[in-house]
C-alpha cells in the first residue's frame, strides 16, 4: 500500500511529461516563412522520396498552428448607429451649452469672453459632433457590407457551417503536388486503364470531341485519376515500406490538416484573393481549363509552396465525410458518417464557388472519373 501511494506521484509526474512532450512543437504564427518555423522547431523544411526509375515525390513542411475552419459567419459591424446618435446628442448639448455660457457672459461684460474651460468645451462638443457624423457614416457603410455577407453567408452549403477554432497541433509534410501518372506507376500501381476500360471508352471520345489530345491527357505529370479509397492507401502503405526507420508514417491528409495547409495562413475566399479573377493564377477550373486536367505545377503555388491546392483535380482526405461539421477537425476511421469519404480542392470542369478551400464534397470509396489524392507524412514519434 505504501509503495503505490509512492509510485502515484511518479506515474503522475511521468504522464505530465509525456502530455508535455505531445505539445513539444511551437504553433506557426502565421508570419514567418516556413523555412524560419523549420529552423525553430529543427525540422527540415522539405522532403523528397525516391521512387525509382527517376521519379521522385516532393513535400513541403506544413507547420502546427490554429485557424478557423469552414465558413465562419461575418462579424457583426463594430460601429453601431446608436452610438453615433449618443456622440452627436453629447456633442450638440455641450455645443448649446458652450453657446448658452458665450450668450449669458456677453450681456453680463457686454463683450465676449472667451475662458480655457469655455474653449475646452466648445472643443469637446464639436469634436463629439463631427464624430458622430463620420461613425454615423461608417456604421451605416459597415451595416450595408454585413447584409451583403450575410446574404452570401446562407446561401453557402450547411455542411461547411459552422466555422470553427481548430489547432493542428503537429507540423507534417504534405505532398507540393497531388500524385501523378508517373509517381503511381513508380511504387506499381495497378494497370491503370484495363481496370477501367467500359468507362474510359466513352471518356476518350468525349475528350476526342473536345479536342483534346489523350496522350497528352495521359502524360506522366497529369494527376492520377478515377482512385479508388483502396488505390490510395495501398500507395501509402507502399510508400511506408520506402520510409522504414525514419519514423514517419504517409497516409492522406485528415480534412483540417488539408484545409489548414491550403489556406496558408491567408482568410479570402481563394488564397489568392477574393474575387474570381484572382482564381486564375493558381487553379485550372471551368472558366480556364478547357474541359480537362492539367500538368501539375502549372499555376503559382500557395505560401506553404502547394500546387493545385485548388482546381484540376478533387483531392481525397482521410476523413469519412459527415454532414455534421462541429467535430470537423477529427478523423472518423470508422466511416461513422456514411458511405463515402471527404473530397477537397474543386476539379477543372467546377465554377469558381466549387474552389473554396471552405468547400466539401463527397467520394464514394470506389472513387470517381475526378478524383486524386494528395500524400501526408506524419511524425510517429508524437
Amino acid at each position: 500500500m505504501l509503495r503505490t501511494l509512492l509510485l502515484l506521484p511518479l506515474l503522475t509526474l511521468a504522464s505530465a511529461v509525456a502530455a508535455e512532450s505531445a505539445r513539444a512543437y511551437p504553433l506557426w504564427n502565421g508570419v514567418e516563412s516556413v523555412a524560419d518555423y523549420a529552423k525553430r522547431v529543427n525540422l527540415p523544411p522539405t522532403k523528397s522520396i525516391d521512387l525509382g526509375n527517376n521519379v521522385t515525390l516532393d513535400l513541403v513542411l506544413i507547420p502546427a498552428g490554429k485557424f478557423i475552419m469552414g465558413s465562419p459567419e461575418p462579424e457583426k459591424p463594430a460601429a453601431t448607429e446608436q452610438t453615433a446618435v449618443i456622440l452627436l446628442v453629447a456633442g450638440n448639448v455641450g455645443f448649446f451649452v458652450a453657446v448658452f455660457l458665450l450668450v449669458v457672459g456677453f450681456a453680463r461684460r457686454r463683450r465676449l469672453s472667451f475662458s480655457l474651460r469655455w474653449l475646452l468645451l466648445f472643443t469637446i462638443s464639436s469634436g463629439a459632433i463631427v464624430g458622430g457624423f463620420v461613425r454615423l457614416h461608417i456604421a451605416r457603410e459597415q451595416a450595408t457590407r454585413y447584409v451583403q455577407a450575410m446574404a452570401i453567408y446562407e446561401k453557402l452549403p450547411e455542411n461547411e457551417k459552422p466555422g470553427h477554432s481548430v489547432t493542428i497541433t503537429l507540423p507534417f509534410y504534405l505532398g507540393k503536388y497531388t500524385v501523378t501518372y508517373a509517381q503511381f506507376y513508380a511504387v506499381g500501381g495497378y494497370d491503370y486503364w484495363p481496370q477501367v476500360k467500359e468507362g474510359f471508352t466513352d471518356y476518350k471520345k468525349r475528350l476526342v470531341l473536345n479536342g483534346v489530345n489523350v496522350k497528352q491527357f495521359l502524360a506522366a505529370e497529369l494527376p492520377i485519376e478515377r482512385v479508388s479509397w483502396t488505390d490510395a492507401l495501398e500507395f501509402c502503405d507502399r510508400l511506408n515500406y520506402l520510409l522504414r526507420g525514419q519514423a514517419l508514417e504517409a497516409t492522406l491528409p485528415t480534412e483540417a490538416q488539408w484545409e489548414f495547409a491550403c489556406r496558408a495562413g491567408t482568410h479570402t475566399q481563394f488564397y489568392s484573393g477574393d474575387a474570381e479573377r484572382d482564381l486564375d493564377a493558381i487553379a485550372w477550373y471551368g472558366k480556364n481549363s478547357g474541359g480537362h486536367t492539367h500538368p501539375v505545377g502549372t499555376k503559382k503555388p500557395n505560401a506553404f509552396g502547394l500546387y493545385d491546392m485548388l482546381g484540376n483535380i478533387r483531392q481525397l482526405c482521410r476523413d469519412a465525410y459527415s454532414d455534421r461539421y462541429n467535430d470537423g477537425d477529427s478523423v472518423d476511421p470508422c466511416n461513422e458518417g456514411g458511405s463515402g469519404r471527404v473530397v477537397r480542392g474543386g476539379v477543372f470542369c467546377g465554377s469558381a464557388e466549387y474552389m473554396r478551400p471552405a468547400y466539401r464534397g463527397k467520394s464514394a470509396l470506389a472513387g470517381g472519373v475526378t478524383v486524386s489524392f494528395r500524400v501526408a507524412l506524419v511524425p510517429l514519434n508524437h
